[in-house]
C-alpha cells in the first residue's frame, strides 16, 4: 500500500509554516587543511568524519561557505574530530545519498531536502533526531522565533534536519530587453505569453529552461500546475487519492508544450547545462530565466554585464484562484547521521551553521533566513535585495515534487516534463507517470 505523504507534503503557507513557520560536479571531496596527529599514539589519532554538500552552478558558492566552515570547525572543536568535504552535484547526489543509505555508508552530516526525500531514510533508522539537541540547548532552540519551520522535516514528532533558508521558484528577467521589445511585467498568464511573443519577436530568446538537469523543467511544470489548480490541486496529490491523469495536471502539461511549440526557448535547450542557461542569459541573449532565489549567486557578480538590468518576478497563474501559490520551501538543510561517528560533534557543526558567520555569509549572498540571528544587511548586494521584494507576493509554498516523492515519482515527474518539452504528449505523458505510480505503490 502506497503511504500518505499528506502529513509532509501539504501545500505550506506562510501564516502556518514557512513565513510563520538545484549545476554540475563530480562528487570531489574537499580535504580540509588541518591534517590529523600521526605520531603513532590512538590517543592523539583525530576521528576523521564526513560532510556532503552540493556543489556545481548556483551551490557551488555555498560549498565553499561550507569549507570554510568545516576549516573552522577543525581549528577549534573540543571532540577530536576533523571534518572532510564531500561535494556533489544536484542531481547527481539524489542517486548518490540514496545508494549511500542503502548500503549504511552515508556521510556523518548531510545536506537534505525535505518531506518525502527525507522520509524514508528517517523511517530505515539512517537519521539522528538533531531536534532532540536542539530542544535540549536554549540557544538554539531561541534562534528560531515559530518552530514551524522545522514542519517539513518532522516526522512522527521528532524532527531530523535543521533548515538556515527560504527559497522560492521566481522569473529572472533582463529590463533592458523588456523595454527594448516593448514588454513589461506580466500581471496575467496570458499577458506572460506575450512578453514571450514580444521578446522572440526583438530576436531574443525568451525564456531560458536548461534541460539537461531534467528539474529545471520539473519545477516549471510545477509552478504551471500551481497556476492551474492552486494549492488544492497539490494537497489532493499528496493524500494519494489524486491520479496524475487529472484534467488539471495535463492542462499545465499543455501550458508546457505550447512554450516549446512557439518557439520561446533556445535552440539546443533538451541538452544544455544550467551553466549553460546562466551563461546565456547574462550575455543578454534572453529576456528570462526561470530559477531558485538562491541561483541569484550566479548573476549577482561584479563583472556581470547586464548587472543593473537585472530584476525578478513571481510567474503568474493561469486561474486568479491560484495567485500565490508558488514552488518554494526552505533551503540550505542539513542532518546528522543516526550512524555517525560522533552525534555530539555532528551536531555541533550543524549548529555552527546556525550561527553568526555562516548566516550573514547567507545573508551577503543574498538568501532569506528562518533564523533570527541578528545581521548586517548593510553588506547585502543591492540584486538581493532587488530579488527579496518578491517574496511577499507568495502565499503559500508547494515543495519540489522530486524532494516529496524523491527518486519516485518526483524524478519521474521531473522526466515527464523533459519529454513533453521535446514533444511527447502531455496526456500520455501523466499516463506514464500514474503508471510509474501504479507499478511502484509498494516499493
Amino acid at each position: 500500500m502506497r503511504k500518505s505523504k499528506l502529513m509532509t507534503l501539504a501545500a505550506v503557507t506562510l501564516a502556518t509554516a514557512l513565513l510563520a513557520a538545484c549545476g554540475s560536479g563530480s562528487g570531489t571531496a574537499r580535504e580540509s587543511t588541518n591534517s590529523a596527529q600521526s605520531d603513532g599514539s590512538s590517543s592523539d589519532k583525530k576521528v576523521m568524519m564526513s560532510v556532503a554538500c552540493l556543489t556545481g552552478g548556483n551551490n557551488e558558492a555555498y560549498a565553499k561557505l561550507i569549507e570554510k566552515e568545516i576549516e573552522e570547525f577543525n581549528a577549534n572543536n573540543p571532540y577530536n574530530v576533523e571534518l572532510l568535504q564531500e561535494a556533489y552535484s544536484n542531481e547527481q547526489y539524489k542517486t548518490k545519498i540514496t545508494t549511500l543509505m542503502a548500503s549504511n555508508a552515508q556521510p556523518d552530516i548531510f545536506f537534505t531536502f525535505e518531506a518525502g526525500f527525507l522520509q524514508p531514510f528517517v523511517e530505515g533508522g539512517k537519521v539522528y533526531p538533531i531536534g532532540d539537541v536542539i530542544e535540549s540547548d536554549t540557544e538554539w532552540a531561541a534562534k528560531y522565533q515559530d518552530k514551524s519551520v522545522f514542519g517539513p522535516v518532522t516526522y512522527d514528532g521528532k524532527i531530523y534536519a535543521v533548515p538556515n533558508t527560504r527559497q522560492i521558484v521566481v522569473m529572472t528577467y533582463n529590463k533592458k530587453l523588456f523595454e527594448e521589445a516593448g514588454a513589461e511585467i506580466p500581471q496575467t498568464y496570458d499577458e506572460f505569453l506575450a512578453v514571450c511573443e514580444a521578446l522572440k519577436n526583438s530576436g531574443r530568446t525568451a525564456f531560458v529552461v536548461p534541460c539537461q538537469e531534467a528539474w529545471y523543467a520539473g519545477q516549471l511544470l510545477q509552478q504551471l500546475a500551481n497556476g492551474v489548480g492552486g494549492s488544492a490541486l497539490y494537497d489532493e496529490t499528496g493524500t494519494g487519492s489524486l491520479e496524475w491523469t487529472d484534467p488539471r495536471y495535463v492542462e499545465a502539461g499543455e501550458q508546457l508544450a505550447e512554450l516549446a511549440e512557439k518557439g520561446y526557448l533556445p535552440e539546443g535547450f533538451l541538452g544544455m547545462t544550467p551553466n549553460e542557461g546562466f551563461e546565456k542569459f547574462n550575455n543578454g541573449e534572453a529576456g528570462m530565466m526561470m530559477n531558485l532565489t538562491s541561483a541569484i549567486t550566479m548573476f549577482n557578480h561584479a563583472d556581470n554585464p547586464i548587472y543593473n538590468d537585472i530584476d525578478f518576478f513571481v510567474m503568474p497563474a493561469k486561474n486568479e484562484s491560484a495567485k500565490g501559490v508558488n514552488v518554494g520551501s526552505t533551503g540550505q538543510m542539513y542532518a546528522v547521521s543516526s550512524k555517525a561517528e560522533n552525534t555530539e560533534a555532528a551536531s555541533a557543526f550543524v549548529k555552527q551553521l546556525t550561527e553568526n558567520r555562516f548566516q550573514q555569509e547567507l545573508v551577503n549572498l543574498g538568501q532569506v533566513l528562518v533564523t533570527n540571528e541578528p545581521v548586517n544587511k548593510d553588506q547585502v548586494d543591492p540584486m538581493a535585495l532587488r530579488m527579496q521584494k518578491v517574496f511577499p507576493d507568495v502565499t503559500t509554498y508547494t515543495p519540489w515534487f522530486d524532494r516529496v516523492f524523491a527518486t519516485g515519482e518526483g524524478t519521474e515527474f521531473n522526466n515527464i516534463a523533459v519529454a513533453i518539452l521535446a514533444g511527447g504528449g502531455p496526456e500520455e505523458q501523466f499516463k506514464n507517470l500514474q503508471q510509474f505510480k501504479i507499478d511502484n505503490a509498494d516499493r
